[in-house]
Parts: C-alpha cells; structure tokens; sequence
C-alpha cells in the first residue's frame, strides 16, 4: 500500500523516512500493493518477524490511498465496508512506524547530542556509567539506571534545561501512545506493537530514549546521505526489542 503523505492531517509530519528503494518500487508499480508493510521494508534489509516492524491489514489492497479535505480517507466504493480497518491500519502506521514518532525520535536524538556534549565535557565520570533517560507522566525527562542521587538530580537538571528535548520526548510519547491506540481498534487487541501495555504511567520504565539513540544512530555518512540522525531499520528494530523485553503483552490478538 502507499500512503500519500502529501494529503490529509494524518500524513504532514515532514520526516518520512522512507528508504529510497521503497519509495521507487511504490511509486513505480502501477500494481496493487498487499497493506502488509513488513513485505515493503523487508525488500532491501534483513528480515525481521512481521510484529517489530508494522501493522498490517487483511487481504485488502490499494494502489494509492489519499485523504480527503475532512481528513476521511479517499476509498474506492468497493472498499467502503473494510473503511473502519483500513482507516486504522493507515493511520496507526503512519502515526507509529512511518511519520510522527519516528520523526520525534530524529528530534529526540538531535537535541540529545547537543545536551549530552557539553553534559560529559563537564561530568566525564558519567560515560562511563550504566544510565538512560525517559519522560514521566509529569512531561518531564527522568534519568533512569545506576546513577546516584546526586547524579540522577544533575543529569535530570541538564536534560530539562533543554525545552527543545523535552518537547520532542513530549511529541515522542503522545505519539506513540496515540498510535497503539489506533492500532488497536474496537477490538482492543493487536499483533504488533499495540498488544504492548504502554501507557502515561509506565512510559518511563519501558522507553529509553538514550538506549534508542545509542543502538539506532547512523554514521556520518549515512546522515549526509539521508538527512536522518537515526536508522530507520534499526530504530524500529530497537523499540521492539524494547517493548518485548519491558512490556507486558496484554492486548494480544
């Protein structure tokens, strides 16, 4: 399935990270497409199970889907009953895994790189310490780990002191959280990240943003070459690895 992200409020978040072969065989191919998006970013990268990747639909397939200027996705007739999953399947997908949160997780990392430099030119004991960070029910950054007080209070004062962070990681959640519960549907249920318990309460014990920008970021030359700070396929890999290691898997399908 492609997703025109040109049209509608559900697709404006200007980073789509959407690997150039992707958008080639998409754009190109005039055939209808299967909305399972696990086949689409497996062509070029190693495969990973369907469930740490994205959403996926039934059998329903679409050449393009656009939205209409109510934001209601633009339907064949034909598809007209099968409206309530595909709206959810596209909407989660982009919400989740292709537009708004991993485009606050570029930010999230940007703005951490910034901090975090000038943070370990003045406290270089840290590095060498076992610690991440999240955000709290509150809104505010929290650093988690092995950290003493002392330390946990000053690297919190840092990270907050950034308004640029801790907007990003406000972005980050809301999104995320949103996005299961799109996934979900009526149903309450999912195979993929939305059977994952993730809410405003426990955010902060299963997401570690700085594990995230550790085991996602790209090298010097794949940020020149794709503009993004993070990897994609590696982002995607890590919040799996992430939610199935810390969250229980209570809206299972």
């Amino acid at each position: 399935m492609k997703i025109d992200a040109s049209a509608g409020q559900h697709l404006h978040a200007k980073n789509n990270q959407v690997s150039d072969e992707t958008r080639a065989t998409a754009s190109s191919s005039k055939k209808v497409a299967s909305v399972d998006s696990a086949t689409q970013l497996t062509n070029t990268e190693p495969s990973r199970s369907a469930e740490e990747l994205r959403a996926k639909s039934g059998d329903g397939k679409l050449t393009v889907i656009t939205y209409t200027s109510n934001g209601k996705l633009d339907l064949p007739a034909r598809f007209e009953e099968h409206r309530d999953l595909i709206e959810r399947v596209a909407n989660s997908t982009s919400k989740l895994y292709l537009h708004d949160t991993p485009a606050a997780a570029d930010r999230v990392a940007e703005e951490y790189e910034k901090v975090s430099a000038g943070l370990y030119e003045q406290h270089p004991q840290l590095k060498n310490k076992s610690w991440g960070f999240s955000i709290d029910d509150t809104g505010k950054l929290v650093a988690t780990g092995h950290l003493s007080q002392a330390d946990k209070k000053l690297v919190e004062g840092v990270l907050n002191s950034n308004d640029k962070l801790v907007s990003a990681a406000q972005d980050f959640k809301a999104n995320f959280l949103e996005g299961l519960e799109i996934e979900r549907g009526s149903s309450g249920t999912s195979q993929y990240w939305g059977k994952y318990d993730v809410n405003e309460d426990n955010f902060a014990e299963i997401i570690d943003f700085k594990e995230m920008i550790t085991q996602s970021s790209n090298n010097e030359i794949q940020r020149e070459k794709t503009g993004y700070l993070l990897n994609k396929w590696d982002w995607t890999f890590n919040i799996s690895d992430q939610l199935s290691a810390r969250a229980a898997p209570v809206f299972t399908k």
